[in-house]
């Protein structure tokens, strides 16, 4: 019996290449992974509109997990099959508990309209501006009005990642809100900042891919992980083979499986260790 039944793939500084395309060498794999009857999954933290910007409908992938698992799509029939939100009361106490501590942050709408986002700015910060530039090209991108909150499906905080900024409030979020899940990410906008994601507890890649695990059978013991960064931590814990690309930090290489970089058809690479065992 082959021993991987499912293969899940982080999309940027993983699968996808600078230019945020599919290799021929990855998209000949990711083929060939269907045709040998094997689930194929992207686990992103890009929301479903950013992740459009990347795949269309006809793209290899059987479903994708987006918003760091707060959403699940079936990709072939574009059925909505996860979507968790943070309850409008739950919300309005952490806009105002963040507000009142002078943090920076943003927060988006529910799925799968969380393009659309609102955001707070208490100090100047290089990045947030950056984040709210680059973003409102793709949605509603509105300062906070207390007055007219919204139910909600994330909120990101930036740190400068020369600081211990982020474990500090990391703790001080944690006592507070018990119930949110917390997950660092490095910034792909500024090599000087890590953000912190902020999600409903149970909110991750490895419980997208549990999900999914239910609905196709599929076990754990048969799943292989590829990812690049710490926001990639949980899932690379649930799957059992798991890889990381040779562009990933050396804290993470250090623990996982090694890959070669994405740009260089890493994600190939990892596959192919354990396809070397299937039929041509």
């Amino acid at each position: 019996m082959f021993d991987v039944k499912m293969v899940v793939t982080d999309l940027d500084g993983t699968l996808l290449q600078s230019d945020q395309s599919i290799s021929a060498t990855d998209q000949n794999t990711l083929e060939r992974l269907g045709s040998l009857g094997l689930c194929r999954v992207a686990a992103t933290g890009r929301n479903l509109y950013k992740v459009r910007l990347v795949l269309n409908q006809e793209s290899p992938f059987d479903y994708v997990i987006f918003s760091s698992g707060a959403g699940i799509m079936d990709w072939k029939t574009q059925k909505l099959i996860r979507a968790i939100s943070i309850p409008l009361e739950v919300s309005i106490e952490i806009t105002n508990y963040f507000i009142s501590q002078n943090y920076n942050f943003k927060v988006s709408r529910e799925l799968p309209d969380n393009h659309n986002f609102g955001w707070w700015k208490s100090y100047d910060c290089p990045e947030l501006k950056r984040y709210v530039e680059h973003h409102k090209q793709f949605g509603d991108a509105v300062k906070i009005d207390q007055d007219h909150p919204f139910k909600s499906s994330q909120f990101l905080m930036f740190f400068p990642i020369e600081s211990n900024q982020f474990e500090l409030v990391k703790e001080k979020i944690q006592g507070v809100f018990p119930d949110l899940s917390l997950i660092k990410t490095t910034s792909p906008l500024s090599p000087d900042y890590i953000w912190m994601e902020i999600f409903p507890n149970g909110v991750s890649k490895a419980h997208g891919i549990e999900e999914i695990c239910r609905i196709t059978g599929i076990s754990r013991e048969n799943t292989l992980g590829i990812g690049n960064d710490f926001n990639d931590l949980e899932m690379l814990e649930f799957t059992q083979h798991s890889y990381v690309v040779d562009n990933a930090p050396e804290e993470l290489k250090m623990k996982y499986l090694n890959s070669l970089a994405h740009y260089d058809d890493g994600f190939s690479h990892a596959v192919n260790k354990h396809l070397s065992h299937y039929p041509n």
